[in-house]
């Protein structure tokens, strides 16, 4: 799944969760980590979701953010676990070898 931020900036989709009512995006944002978008302030330009994604609690998750407990550590900005996700995406093809 791919978004488009009002900067016409493109994030890839790792995770879809809600809250209250309202529908949230985990993205990946280059050198950082994951960051929350809120459904209604992005447009979505691809809505599907392909790979290995499990629901957990209150939403669909890409499956290692699960299995490897990196979720919190990737949205407060951790750089060793940010390594890591990228590791598991390039393993897994989801992006360029040269990524990060």
């Amino acid at each position: 799944m791919k978004i488009k931020e009002n900067d016409g900036t493109l994030i890839e989709i790792y995770a879809i969760y809600w809250m209250k009512g309202k529908t949230y995006f985990y993205g990946l944002v280059k050198g950082y980590g994951l960051s929350v978008f809120n459904a209604d302030k992005v447009e979505i330009i691809d809505p599907t979701m392909s790979g290995n994604f499990i629901f957990f609690e209150d939403g669909v998750f890409f499956k290692p953010l699960i299995t490897e407990k990196i979720l919190d550590d990737l949205v407060e900005g951790d750089p060793e676990t940010y390594r890591r996700f990228i590791e598991i995406l390039k393993a897994e093809g989801r992006v360029d070898l040269d990524f990060y």
